[in-house]
């Protein structure tokens, strides 16, 4: 047998598995139950009425707002050239930040909305964390690096703080205080349309 037949023989073979496989997930009860569940889900938000919609919770909505478009500004100026922070920030953290700023906007349980605040301020100390920690590690390669050598290239790298990086710092104590303040809104009409 050459290998062009063998090729084809392997091709037609995982083809049939393809099948066989789509087959079985189609005649699955949980593949039912799984369409069942977003055409009921689908249905529900439907069938939400326009008047239980109300803007809520506006303070946090601009703190998020805010923090989102401070990551468009140059955080830094190197050699000439600025970068937001936006190139340099992984894609889950905006998803995170906009179900959040969605959740406060549209008044969903406070538990929510809160944790995913939380969640979002977690993510951002982890992601900071992370950088330095990488940092540190390059710097250690070049040899022994105390402590006081890294405040000190920090404060350094202040310097070159562009406009980005302080709207970025504001709109973090913004959500901080959004995260704590008191007061939140929720709107039981719309919740209770979606969880009926």
């Amino acid at each position: 047998m050459s290998i062009k037949e063998k090729t084809f023989d392997l091709v037609n073979e995982a083809k049939n598995t393809a099948e066989q496989l789509t087959h079985d997930l189609q005649q699955s009860q949980t593949f039912e139950q799984a369409k069942s569940t977003i055409s009921n889900t689908k249905e529900r938000a439907l069938a939400v009425e326009p008047a239980s919609i109300k803007l809520m919770n506006l303070f946090a909505v601009f703190s998020l707002a805010f923090m989102l478009l401070s990551t468009y500004f140059p955080v830094m100026k190197v050699m000439g050239s600025s970068m937001p922070l936006s190139e340099m920030t992984p894609t889950w953290l905006f998803i995170v930040a906009i179900l959040a700023l969605c959740s406060h906007l549209f008044g969903v349980k406070q538990s929510i909305s809160r944790g995913l605040l939380l969640l979002l301020l977690l993510s951002i100390t982890y992601t900071v964390y992370q950088q330095i920690a990488d940092m540190f590690q390059a710097a250690q390669m070049f040899g022994s690096v105390s402590t006081k050598d890294i405040l000190r290239a920090v404060a350094e790298g202040l310097k070159y703080a562009d406009v980005g990086f302080y709207l970025f710092l504001a709109s973090l104590v913004l959500v901080v205080i959004a995260t704590i303040k008191p007061g939140y809104k929720t709107n039981h009409a719309l919740w209770a349309q979606l969880v009926q």
